[in-house]
């Protein structure tokens, strides 16, 4: 049976979100790959700024995925959430979104929001995770799923 946890990300995660993140855009976005490498440097900005909302999914003691999100006015807004090849298919990505709603709701968020391009199959999984469509944005469609924030 396979052991998973959840842990903060470190510094030393860096690479593998960028990692994650590229195989990404050739797998899914393949015509945004030298925009996106144009942007790495921007990218890896946002990946530092956030690296306190981002969580590790480790099975066995390995990295098997992560989310970050990242403050949005009144909600949380996922930056990426990546199951890693090999430990998809086995629930991991709704965990890491659970994962997510709660630390955004511990947070103080009542709504927990991401966009997904329109040729992703990943978003059966955000429907069955409770997101709701809230509009597109060019080749993106936009999710929200409301959140009970902690009592303060």
């Amino acid at each position: 049976m396979t052991r998973l946890a959840t842990r903060p990300a470190t510094g030393a995660d860096l690479p593998l979100v960028e990692e994650a993140e590229r195989a990404y855009v050739r797998d899914v976005e393949p015509g945004q790959e030298s925009a996106w490498t144009a942007a790495l440097e921007r990218n890896r900005a946002l990946w530092r700024a956030n690296l306190a909302r981002t969580t590790v999914l480790e099975a066995d003691g390995e990295p098997a995925g992560f989310v970050m999100w990242t403050p949005d006015g009144g909600a949380a807004l996922v930056v990426t959430v990546q199951v890693l090849p090999a430990s998809r298919r086995r629930g991991l990505g709704r965990r890491l979104l659970e994962e997510c709603a709660r630390r955004a709701a511990a947070a103080g968020y009542a709504e927990v929001r991401l966009g997904v391009h329109r040729d992703n199959p990943a978003r059966a999984l955000y429907e069955a995770a409770g997101f709701v469509p809230a509009g597109e944005d060019g080749a993106y469609l936009l999710y929200r799923r409301t959140v009970v924030p902690a009592a303060g």
